[in-house]
């Protein structure tokens, strides 16, 4: 993989998360800026949101961030931003982060982050993107997941083609060595 890729990052914006979760934030925005990537992110300043934009920050990365207007109405924007896309829904976020982006990366979250990569899933899917998805597997917290989707495959729910841009991986050299393959 050539440097400066955009690459989405979708993953929580709660507080008081496993210190595991903090630690692989803070190494995937290490590697972003390190490898020249440009981080595209729903922009927060909370939580492991905050965290991964303050790492990539402070090794170099641009970053841009999407910004719903909930979150400028109650002052969440995070300071760390080079560009900022204003949008009015999350359903435009998701839109402006799949434009601007050539890959995605799934590191822990909830619903929110279920929503965004399934998005890009179903997308790839029905072939309007062919975009490879990333699950960063810290803990086993994609597990589940993963799991859900094998078990859709093998009722037949969807085709193999449906999982062929997954990827996953549990630390900064697998993601690095998939990233080089992509």
């Amino acid at each position: 993989m050539t440097n400066n890729k955009r690459i989405a990052v979708f993953l929580s914006s709660h507080e008081q998360l496993p210190e595991s979760y903090v630690r692989a934030a803070e190494a995937v925005g290490k590697w972003l800026g390190q490898h020249q990537h440009t981080l595209v992110y729903g922009g927060a300043r909370k939580g492991l949101m905050e965290v991964l934009a303050q790492s990539a920050r402070a090794n170099g990365a641009r970053i841009f961030g999407v910004v719903p207007q909930i979150l400028t109405e109650k002052r969440l924007v995070s300071d760390t931003l080079d560009v900022t896309f204003h949008c009015a829904d999350l359903n435009d976020r998701k839109a402006i982060m799949i434009r601007e982006s050539e890959l995605f990366l799934a590191l822990p979250g909830g619903i929110g982050t279920l929503d965004e990569i399934f998005t890009v899933l179903a997308a790839n899917t029905i072939g309007y993107l062919q975009k490879p998805v990333i699950f960063y597997n810290v803990d086993g917290c994609w597990n589940q997941a993963l799991a859900t989707l094998n078990d859709l495959l093998q009722k037949q729910l969807i085709n193999v083609t449906a999982l062929e841009w997954v990827h996953e991986v549990n630390n900064i050299d697998a993601l690095e060595a998939i990233c080089e393959k992509l």
